[in-house]
């Protein structure tokens, strides 16, 4: 630099000075159409997950995926964001993706309800596990309709729970566990307008969950169409600023 004079330093300054500012402001619109793209993958991810996840195992399990962008959008921008996806029912979603198979943990049998159940007993907590509701589904039956009846099915590792002196629910009023049956009323027996052989659970030593939802192929199709919402950030940026820096050369 010793062969410029003063005003040839000062001028090659400046023109370090411009380049400098025209590359902040260059990685500041980087950082910017980074976290932009992150955010569009974070909602268009989502949408898939819970879209799939609605197919196969209905809304209420779909809403407990959940995401977020890192860092936050509260003033921060980074030019290599992450972007993560979790559901709040994890349990379910590995259930129904891996096809696990289930036991009963509390004794050889693992009741399986009919539509002639009581919809109520248990439930799925925040964390995705099953868990008792106000009473055990079978108690809750049985509350109803009185004792199940056993029934062993003949050459087949498989058994019935059964209701006895039932009727089927008429008119239009329904409680809040929408079950088909009632239990009969003394002048319904008397009558002989009753069913026997209800069957409220199906008895087995084992279930494997079917295949229902597929994240690991949603994960594929995030990962694709991030690697290319991404590239088209940085290169729309890339065209816009870089082509004014080359007027410096």
């Amino acid at each position: 630099m010793s062969v410029f004079d003063a005003k040839g330093f000062s001028i090659d300054v400046n023109i370090v000075g411009s380049l400098s500012a025209e590359y902040d402001a260059t990685l500041e619109e980087l950082a910017q159409a980074a976290m932009a793209a992150a955010d569009s993958v974070e909602s268009w991810g989502k949408r898939k997950l819970r879209s799939d996840t609605e197919r196969g195992l209905g809304p209420r399990v779909a809403r407990t995926w959940r995401s977020k962008v890192y860092p936050s959008r509260r003033g921060q921008a980074s030019i290599a964001p992450s972007v993560t996806w979790w559901t709040n029912a994890p349990h379910i979603v590995r259930a129904f993706s891996e096809g696990i198979n289930i036991r009963s943990s509390e004794g050889f049998w693992l009741a399986i309800p009919t539509q002639n159940a009581p919809q109520t007993g248990r439930t799925f907590g925040a964390n995705g596990r099953l868990k008792r509701g106000r009473a055990h589904a079978i108690t809750e039956a049985e509350r109803r309709f009185g004792r199940l009846r056993y029934v062993a099915v003949p050459g087949k590792e498989l058994a019935l729970l059964v209701a006895d002196k039932v009727r089927k629910r008429t008119g239009k009023r329904k409680d809040r566990a929408h079950t088909r049956y009632t239990g009969a009323s003394p002048t319904a027996i008397k009558k002989g307008n009753y069913e026997d052989g209800v069957v409220m659970f199906i008895l087995v030593p084992s279930a494997n969950m079917p295949k229902s939802i597929n994240p690991a192929r949603i994960e594929r199709e995030i990962g694709e169409e991030g690697v290319r919402r991404f590239t088209e950030a940085f290169k729309d940026v890339a065209d816009r600023n870089f082509s004014k820096m080359e007027s410096f050369q």
